[in-house]
């Protein structure tokens, strides 16, 4: 699927993205998982927002003819992250809410982006 242009913009989470493309195949959770060579709760805890980084992206990917990069980031361009910034990413994600709002403020007040 490179028409990834087309699609609609509130699809700003791995697991919105996921979700959406699952849905477009017709298939269940299931039927992803046994597709991706995967379990149906790996497939629930990535739509859910539970898991950052999937051991099986590239094959969930595959099966739901995306690119990796889209999936992962929304984006058709690969950039592959380094790891300090997955470790990063980890640690965000075991972050409770109010934290991860108060850094993102001050992240993006260091960085001069604005607040959404």
């Amino acid at each position: 699927m490179n028409g990834t242009r087309n699609i609609p913009l509130h699809l700003r989470t791995l697991g919105e993205r996921l979700r959406y493309r699952r849905r477009q195949m017709g298939w269940t959770q299931e039927q992803l998982a046994v597709q991706a060579g995967t379990n149906q709760a790996v497939i629930q805890k990535i739509e859910n927002g539970k898991s950052l980084r999937p051991r099986k992206i590239d094959e969930i990917a595959s099966v739901l003819e995306v690119n990796p990069a889209w999936l992962m980031f929304g984006d058709d361009k690969a950039t592959p992250l380094t790891d300090e910034a997955r470790e990063l990413a980890e640690m965000w994600m075991a972050l409770p809410d109010h934290d991860r709002a108060r850094i993102l403020g001050e992240v993006k007040l260091i960085t001069g982006k604005r607040m959404l």
